[in-house]
C-alpha cells in the first residue's frame, strides 16, 4: 500500500472506519479508497450482490465483507486494504 507523508502539523486526526481499524494521519499513513466500480472489479461480484452482502436482512449477508466508508453525501467507498484482506481470506479458505 502507498504511503503519504503528511508534514502539516495542522493535520493531526484520526481516521476510523465502521470495522473499527484506525489510521493515523500524522504518522504519514493514508488509507487508499476504492469507489464501487473499483470494488466490482477486483471481486467480481456485482454492486447489487456488494450492497446485499452488507444488509443483514438478505441471504446474501456476509459479515465478513468491508463496511463501505460514507465519504460524503453520495459518495462511498471501501479501504483497499480491507478489500484485499477479505479476498486473501476467500482464497484462502479454498484450501480448508
Amino acid at each position: 500500500m502507498k504511503k503519504l507523508n503528511i508534514n502539516d502539523q495542522n493535520s493531526k486526526a484520526n481516521l476510523s472506519n465502521d470495522q473499527n481499524s484506525k489510521a493515523n494521519l500524522s504518522d504519514g499513513y493514508v488509507p487508499r479508497m476504492l469507489p464501487l466500480k473499483i470494488v466490482t472489479y477486483h471481486t467480481g461480484l456485482s454492486s447489487t450482490t456488494i450492497y446485499d452482502m452488507l444488509d443483514k436482512k438478505s441471504k446474501r449477508y456476509d459479515c465478513t465483507f468491508p463496511i463501505q466508508v460514507k465519504l460524503s453525501k453520495g459518495r462511498v467507498a471501501w479501504v483497499e486494504s480491507e478489500v484485499a484482506k477479505w479476498l486473501d481470506d476467500k482464497i484462502a479458505a479454498r484450501f480448508q
